[in-house]
């Protein structure tokens, strides 16, 4: 195999260079919160239907995905196929209710849905949730990178995570969108190269199935058991999860249609999934059915060496140059993720803690000051943990599932459906939240259940108390001893429920803690029903005209356009940062490639120069203006719907 050379430095280096150029490009365009969170509305739908793409992807895709792939076989080629079916549902559901909410945080909204505890429960657990997440997504990448790169894999991590901190502080929401669209050529155009080459080695896609085993749903990787009721979780996950998630995506575009636009983009995309990200690891299971006989995997033997199998594909057939390339698409990844959860939090942080718990009259310049300022102390923090973590022997890709799966569905459910529901009490958020993280840490830590079941149960406690919670308040004032009834048939049927289906030996002590959260169950029901009696007609009055602005489309003139604002036309960047990459890639032709070499390199030149001049011309008819009126007045009746 070959080794990376003084070429795929240079083609890295110039990566990084080439992201932060574009967010000192878009710096000039940050003016306010509005800019740097939402991008003023103005994010083309195709930017930030990749940007919703993209988010999904890091180069843990790449390692603990592909690991995991090579060990379990075909049965993950259906993983990879869920999102495209997830995108589509979850936009259906709540791409035009986003919009409508014209908000510059995806917890914003609750202010006026529920109340000012909800807004800060979602908040603390969205932030800790997504830099959790980050932290593995970061140690993943520099994991896998530090290797090949011949650099320390703490140095890899320092600067990756330094890179993405600077051109998202720098350029907000503008900078995240714009590269994760060339990031997103980057990444489809090199899986595209690398997919059908790999399948070549093997006798293409009939003659990779021939030597693959069959289809099973009964696998156990690095310990965790993972089955059909995972799958089916994750779906259900991925569903609610993009429903509620994806928020920034969708309200940072100019109107709804635009918003429906960006899930179905996401969904396009997502039907490559299998193909380019699924077929090269099982075609790796093929060629090296056992890695310890493959030298390339002989320094790694200790630490899971399977999730190096994408990578090891790649030196092996791709040419110099082209090898930074992928480096640079598993770069892009990641560094697409990272930023979108770096402004996304900072979001969260400056609109929903600083300014709705803090600083309630906070002006739009200051609060830009604040977002910046949580978005290098967010980079800093997940940076720290992607260092712990690169030590851990859990295994990276399952610690993505325990973040993935005991904070999503409780924290999801009344994101998503707070925007569809109109009768649930301003407490049912809190109640859905709290009961869906009992049930999460009771079925993993308590009972031992696997994943699928775990998010059964989540769901089933978060969507029970959440959608029942109108019902269940009309009960408390009209029916207490019927109340009391139910919340004994919970506690008892959940007792029975979580001792008789305990996995392991049962101990004293488990059978009781196993219990105890039955009860809390049942009991904290009679209590969450009283609260869920307490909405004055002020309450009802913010609710009212809450739901009155989700059923008022968006008037584009008037809430976008400024008077003598422009439509940013993002086209020419992208286009000509394409066009340069393109060029700058041809130098590789001067390295003596061999004639295989030199037709790879040229289909995927081509591929970043033709692109890149399509974007660029239709950049240049895309500009348009219109009138409106002063835009902070707007967004300050927009958004304090209470003066």
């Amino acid at each position: 195999m070959k080794s990376v050379n003084i070429f795929d430095h240079i083609v890295v280096g110039a990566y990084f260079l080439f992201m932060l150029g574009i967010g000192l490009y878009f710096m000039r365009f940050n003016k306010g919160a509005r800019e740097y969170f939402a991008g003023g509305n103005m994010i083309p739908w195709w930017a930030s239907g990749m940007t919703l793409y993209m988010a999904n992807f890091t180069a843990w895709t790449f390692s603990g995905a592909a690991g995991f792939t090579y060990s379990t076989g075909p049965f993950m080629l259906i993983w990879f196929s869920i999102g495209s079916v997830a995108y589509f549902i979850g936009s259906f559901l709540t791409a035009k209710r986003w919009r409508r909410t014209r908000s510059i945080s995806p917890v914003e909204y609750t202010h006026a849905r529920y109340n000012t505890t909800t807004q800060q429960f979602l908040s603390w657990v969205i932030a800790i949730n997504f830099t959790l997440s980050a932290g593995v997504q970061l140690a993943a990448t520099s994991k896998l990178l530090s290797p090949v790169m011949n650099l320390d894999v703490n140095t890899m991590t320092l600067v990756t995570g330094g890179v993405i901190l600077l051109y998202t502080f720098l350029g907000g929401v503008w900078a995240v969108s714009i590269t994760d669209v060339v990031q997103g050529v980057i990444l489809l155009g090199t899986t595209f190269i690398v997919a059908p080459l790999s399948l070549s080695l093997v006798g293409g896609v009939s003659g990779l199935f021939e030597q693959l085993p069959p289809l099973t749903f009964d696998h156990v990787y690095n310990g965790v058991h993972y089955d059909e009721h995972w799958l089916i979780s994750i779906l259900l996950i991925s569903i609610i999860g993009f429903a509620a998630g994806s928020g920034q995506r969708f309200y940072s575009v100019k109107d709804e249609k635009s918003a429906l636009r960006v899930g179905w983009l996401a969904a396009l995309l997502g039907l490559a999934g299998p193909l380019t990200f699924g077929v090269p690891p099982l075609v790796a299971r093929v060629l090296w059915p056992d890695l310890s006989q493959v030298d390339f995997f002989a320094p790694y033997l200790g630490s899971n060496p399977q999730d190096l199998v994408y990578l090891a594909l790649c030196v092996k057939f791709l040419p110099n140059g082209l090898i930074g390339v992928f480096i640079a698409a598993m770069l892009a990844a990641t560094m697409s993720t990272l930023s979108y959860v770096y402004n996304m939090v900072s979001s969260v942080f400056a609109r929903d803690m600083y300014q709705g718990l803090f600083r309630p009259q906070t002006k739009d310049e200051e609060l830009l000051k604040v977002g910046r300022t949580a978005s290098v102390a967010i980079g800093l923090i997940v940076t720290t943990l992607a260092l712990i973590f690169i030590n851990s022997q859990f295994g990276i890709f399952n610690m993505m599932q325990v973040f993935f799966t005991l904070f999503n569905i409780p924290v999801t459910v009344p994101l998503c459906f707070g925007l569809i529901f109109r009768r649930v009490p301003k407490w049912s958020a809190v109640a859905g939240i709290t009961w869906g993280l009992l049930a999460g840490i009771a079925g993993r830590y308590v009972l031992g259940w696997d994943i699928g079941p775990q998010v059964y149960l989540a769901f089933a406690m978060t969507f029970g108390i959440y959608a029942t919670s109108y019902w269940t308040a009309k009960l408390y004032t009209s029916n207490k001893p019927v109340l009391l009834l139910i919340s004994v048939l919970i506690a008892v049927g959940a007792g029975l429920l979580f001792t008789q289906t305990m996995v392991g030996a049962q101990t004293e002590l488990s059978v009781g803690v196993a219990w105890l959260c039955a009860i809390a169950f049942g009991a904290s029901l009679y209590g969450f029903a009283k609260l869920f009696t307490t909405d004055n007609e002020d309450d009802m009055r913010v609710l009212a005209e809450f739901f009155k602005k989700l059923d008022t489309p968006v008037d584009v003139n008037k809430e976008v356009f400024g008077a003598g604002k422009m439509q940013i036309s993002a086209f020419p960047l992208v286009g000509g940062t394409m066009m340069v990459m393109g060029v700058l890639m041809s130098l590789v032709f001067l390295t003596g490639l061999r004639r295989e070499e030199a037709i790879i390199v040229g289909i995927f030149v081509s591929f970043m120069i033709l692109l890149g001049a399509t974007l660029w011309y239709l950049g240049k008819r895309s500009e348009i203006r219109g009138p409106v009126p002063e835009a902070a007045d707007a967004d300050d009746r927009i958004h304090n719907p209470k003066q």
